[in-house]
């Protein structure tokens, strides 16, 4: 009884979790391809919907595992723990959420999972290995991020100088940087909802060893879906209209720049957020072209958001964590 109480607290914050990915995450993705006169919408989500389902059939699950066994081992951690680190990782979302300002969900996810297990008592199940892996991602994506779409956006406008025609199919290219960026999140931030939905098949069925099988692939994209489609848009104005106006040899830079440096991400099995690639790839090419003209105090907010992420996700599973734990103590007493 109270084992299926508990998986069906923990589905429901695992659905949550993802539609709050769809909601953040998909607004940084479509973000660029909106504030650009190259694409129509009606032909950007098909084909970033599809090319994300592909994403971790072709790159491999290995994302997936270091979010599920290599940060808090949950082939060993109760169930419990990480009910309350999604619990507290959820809510740091939605407050950025109300915020209108985009977040990354790793570092949400890892300061509640690592809040939660240290308040839990499951201290000797935390990989620091695997906290120093997400914390090397980020800060690596961001960097990357941002040199690529700087060298690139500089590149690129050099050639248009000597060769205006190229403008048109820049912007046609787009519809190609859509399917490579979609591929390159499945593969690796999309996976993070993935693992978390295969920790849930593997409480239900009572296994102790951590799988993949093809539900944990379908249902959380299904559910990012949902997220991208009735809150994705608010977040992607904030992104499109509000750091740097692109045009369409601009949006081709960014985006290509995004996914190559998250699917490098995705190969070493490192989690990264897309948001926060993504951002770094926008400022990387406001800067190259016009950095007087980049909106940087919106850039400074964004970072402002992402340095408070993970403690405040951790305080939140510190103090859940104690208060459940409080709670059981008084009913046993009782």
């Amino acid at each position: 009884m109270l084992l299926g109480v508990l998986a069906g607290i923990l589905g429901a914050l695992i659905a949550g979790f993802t539609i709050f990915s769809g909601i953040n995450d998909g607004g940084n993705l479509i973000g660029t391809y909106l504030s650009t006169p190259a694409t129509r919408p009606h032909w950007v989500l098909p084909l970033l919907a599809g090319s994300i389902l592909l994403g971790p059939v072709l790159f491999g699950t290995a994302v997936s595992h270091t979010i599920a066994v290599e940060v808090v081992d949950f082939q060993k951690v109760p169930a419990r723990v990480l009910a309350v680190a999604l619990a507290a990782a959820l809510t740091t979302l939605v407050v950025t959420w109300k915020l209108k300002v985009p977040t990354s969900t790793t570092l949400a996810l890892a300061g509640g999972m690592l809040g939660a297990a240290l308040a839990g008592g499951q201290a000797e199940w935390i990989h620091w290995s695997g906290i120093l892996k997400i914390g090397l991602g980020l800060v690596g994506s961001v960097a990357i991020g941002f040199l690529m779409a700087f060298g690139l956006t500089l590149g690129v406008w050099r050639l248009l100088r000597e060769f205006p025609p190229l403008g048109f199919m820049l912007g046609q290219l787009q519809y190609v940087t859509i399917v490579f960026q979609g591929v390159a999140y499945g593969a690796n931030a999309q996976e993070k909802a993935i693992g978390l939905t295969a920790l849930w098949f593997m409480l239900i069925s009572g296994s102790h060893h951590y799988h993949v099988d093809w539900p944990a692939l379908v249902i959380p994209w299904g559910l990012w879906l949902v997220g991208l489609w009735f809150g994705g848009l608010r977040i992607a104005k904030t992104v499109s209209g509000h750091v740097f106006r692109l045009r369409s040899a601009d949006a081709v830079t960014t985006q290509t720049a995004a996914a190559v440096t998250v699917a490098l991400a995705a190969i070493g099995g490192f989690p990264v957020s897309t948001t926060q690639t993504t951002d770094g790839a926008l400022f990387g090419t406001g800067a190259a072209l016009k950095p007087y003209h980049v909106r940087w105090g919106t850039v400074a907010k964004f970072f402002k958001v992402w340095s408070w992420t993970l403690p405040v996700s951790f305080a939140g599973g510190v103090v859940l964590m104690w208060g459940i734990d409080a709670i059981q103590r008084l009913i046993g007493a009782v």
